[in-house]
């Protein structure tokens, strides 16, 4: 009888087990609506981050027609003028406080002196751009601070591209040897591109270790440097100096540059293990 009795006790014991840890598991787990309610919370959380008012963007300055004008010089030209338009397109009064250019051929001068627009009012930048002894391809920008941009932050920036016709082109521009490496002569080529022939008057060499020869292909059209270093044993650099006929001054001197590059340095070895 008493086993009977023992065993009754431990099932009992053991479905009362059985019960208490279900309920917890139960307990554990939020019932629907707490889970949903939860899902809400943290989505009306999400919106209020995502409903955030954001950073206020920079304010607009002066709007240009063109910040990027393209324009090809005579051969002859000394000076061109760039001018860029521009209007007050916000509704404030927009001041222009100051502009600048990191190139000294360039200079800038507003129209009539007017720094204040109101809005819709319009008005012009004038760029100068002093051509000195440039040809080819040249892009200089002027940069343009209204009284509402930072030191550092200037609203419009402005970029001539400026070509000047290349009449007499000497290509490559620069020959190079390695130090250390041969002494092959290379060829430089001069072309006149004009409708009128220029003539080579003189040339000189500044750098003795360097051995040229000028070699007329057509006279007054295309001529070649042959230039071979004699050392090559060190670094070296020199021009070719070139004088002609032309009645242009930025075409009536030039010149071609030889150099010998310093040889790399090799990478130590590492010591054996």
């Amino acid at each position: 009888m008493r086993p009977l009795i023992a065993l009754a006790v431990l099932l009992v014991t053991l479905i009362a087990g059985s019960v208490l840890i279900s309920n917890q598991e139960v307990r554990a787990t939020p019932p629907v609506d707490q889970t949903k309610r939860l899902q809400a919370e943290v989505a009306d959380a999400g919106g209020e981050k995502a409903g955030a008012p954001a950073a206020e963007p920079a304010r607009a300055g002066l709007t240009f027609e063109k910040t990027r004008i393209e324009i090809t010089a005579a051969p002859d030209a000394k000076q061109v003028t760039v001018p860029y338009t521009f209007e007050n397109k916000t509704d404030r009064t927009i001041t222009i406080a100051r502009y600048d250019s990191a190139c000294s051929c360039l200079s800038a001068k507003v129209k009539g002196g007017k720094l204040e627009y109101k809005p819709g009012e319009k008005g012009e930048l004038k760029v100068d751009f002093a051509l000195g002894s440039f040809s080819g391809l040249v892009e200089k920008t002027v940069l343009l601070w209204t009284a509402e941009d930072g030191e550092e932050t200037p609203s419009s920036v402005l970029t001539v591209a400026l070509t000047i016709p290349v009449l007499f082109e000497v290509t490559p521009k620069t020959v190079f040897w390695d130090q250390n490496g041969g002494k092959q002569a290379k060829v430089v080529k001069l072309k006149v591109n004009n409708s009128q022939p220029i003539r080579i008057l003189n040339h000189s060499g500044t750098n003795d270790n360097f051995s040229y020869e000028l070699k007329t292909i057509r006279d007054g059209w295309e001529y070649e440097l042959v230039v071979s270093p004699k050392d090559v044993s060190l670094p070296a650099f020199g021009m070719i100096k070139l004088s002609t006929d032309s009645s242009i001054p930025r075409y009536q001197r030039q010149m071609a540059f030889v150099c010998i590059k310093r040889q790399a340095e090799e990478a130590a070895t590492p010591p054996a293990p």
